[in-house]
């Protein structure tokens, strides 16, 4: 009986024995194995690297790197998933720099052996920053769009201290350019090389090309706009938004005949005006928009001086709703387009329909940026005046028909851009100031008279300047 019961407690040991192997066996069945691991810097861009990678079967992974000297500076992709050979790039590196990188894999249990590889410097066609004015306490995370709006040209992102961190040359230049967080796509809008329409940057005013271009340099689209039939009489320039469903909006000039006698003028003279067009991903015009529905040329009694470049309009955005906002240059106004009628449902500035106040009113309007309906983020440039360039917040009311200044931050004159830039508000306390003219990137309170708080100098002259706050992939 003993020997029976001593039997059978060994016979269930072993059991347990076997069963926890197959279990152990099962796991690493189950689980992928990393055969292969390569990473060196892509052959056409120094501040790109391609990691190559081998499982023995389908896995989810991620990579993670991070510059050698600097642990702190952590960053990883997205998870991706593999059913065998991989390979991805890894972008928005510094240049001159040491990476460390590893593969994180089987739902973050297993990690490959670290491998290094060294960025080199960015090519001369890469615009040099300089930060000349650091008063920065806090980390400013996130990225600065720029680019160079000659040909050939090139579309950058730096670190907020000036350090660019990608690029990808643009052979034919860009005018201007915007980010989609949504898809991680640059959309660019270009010119043709051997366009007859330059401009005093040695660049280009009108364009005739859009390009939709991913963080890896792909081009995931691209349109000749003279193709259109809706761009006859139409000349794209200065804006070229994505919108949240996928579509794409560009501002135009709109060249039309009018009955100028009354001012002087013919019976059928032209004018050209502003307007918009949408596009969709697929490139067909699925809405346009002139000014001509809200003023009349033919009222204007300054049109015969002003009939070649009218409004001049320069930015075009969209509010929660939907709703577009344009700013017009040449008049200093900002309006408010309703977007089902296309009706023009308020002008804010120097003659608009909604009282300003004489502090509101601009001397030269640029980006319109709201931050919620009836609340816009608008440049006063200051042009001509003896004001310098004014970061201006519209609040309005459209019961009681007026407008509140909830922002009036100006720069000095010596900071100031008396035509293109932008600005951005980074934080509730803070601007960001595309100061075109004068080649500067500045970030500021939001003083009456702002104070500098960082300044970076580029060597290039460009429309915009944009902050994104991160960007993941």
């Amino acid at each position: 009986m003993k020997f029976k019961s001593h039997l059978a407690i060994f016979i269930s040991v072993f059991s347990l024995l076997c069963s926890c192997g197959n279990t152990d066996e099962n796991t690493n069945h189950n689980s992928a194995t990393l055969i292969d691991f390569q990473v060196q810097l892509t052959e056409n861009n120094t501040l790109r690297a391609e990691v190559k990678a081998k499982f023995s079967k389908s896995v989810s992974y991620y990579i993670e790197y991070w510059e050698t000297s600097k642990e702190d500076t952590r960053h990883h992709t997205l998870t991706y998933e593999t059913y065998g050979a991989t390979q991805d790039t890894l972008v928005l590196l510094k240049p001159h720099t040491e990476y460390a990188c590893r593969i994180v894999y089987n739902d973050a249990k297993d990690t490959s052996p670290v491998k290094h590889f060294n960025t080199k410097e960015v090519p001369s066609i890469v615009p040099t920053s300089t930060l000349i004015t650091d008063n920065l306490k806090e980390t400013l995370d996130g990225y600065l769009l720029s680019y160079s709006r000659k040909s050939p040209g090139v579309l950058y992102l730096m670190d907020t201290k000036g350090i660019p961190v990608w690029y990808e040359k643009i052979p034919e230049g860009v005018l201007v350019a915007n980010f989609n967080k949504t898809n991680n796509c640059f959309y660019v809008l270009s010119v043709a090389p051997d366009s007859a329409n330059p401009d005093i940057s040695g660049g280009y005013y009108t364009g005739d090309k859009l390009k939709v271009i991913d963080l890896f340099g792909h081009i995931r689209f691209q349109k000749l706009l003279t193709t259109l039939p809706e761009m006859k009489n139409r000349h794209a320039h200065h804006e070229c938004r994505p919108l949240p469903n996928g579509n794409v909006m560009i501002v135009t000039s709109v060249t039309q005949s009018f009955d100028l006698t009354a001012q002087g003028g013919t019976k059928d003279e032209e004018v050209t005006g502003d307007g918009f067009i949408v596009l969709n991903p697929q490139g067909k015009v699925v809405y346009q928009w002139d000014c001509f529905g809200t003023l009349n040329p033919a009222d204007d009694s300054g049109i015969m001086q002003s009939k070649k470049d009218w409004l001049h309009a320069n930015s075009i955005n969209t509010d929660m709703d939907g709703n577009y906002y344009m700013t017009f240059n040449t008049i200093s106004q900002l309006w408010k387009i309703d977007a089902q009628t296309g009706k023009t449902l308020y002008r804010i500035g120097k003659n608009g329909t909604i009282k300003t106040l004489e502090e509101g009113w601009a001397n030269g309007l640029h980006c319109a940026n709201p931050m919620a309906p009836d609340e816009i983020l608008a440049l006063d440039n200051g042009r001509m005046g003896t004001k310098g360039s004014r970061a201006l917040l519209y609040k309005i009311n459209t019961e009681n028909n007026t407008v509140q200044l909830a922002i009036d931050s100006e720069i000095s004159k010596e900071y100031s851009t008396p035509n293109r830039g932008n600005v951005q508000l980074v934080t509730p306390n803070m601007l960001l100031f595309g100061s075109s003219v004068k080649n500067l990137i500045l970030f500021t309170d939001i003083n009456t008279k702002a104070n500098v708080l960082r300044a970076i100098s580029v060597t290039n002259l460009f429309y915009r300047t944009e902050y994104i706050p991160s960007i993941s992939y």
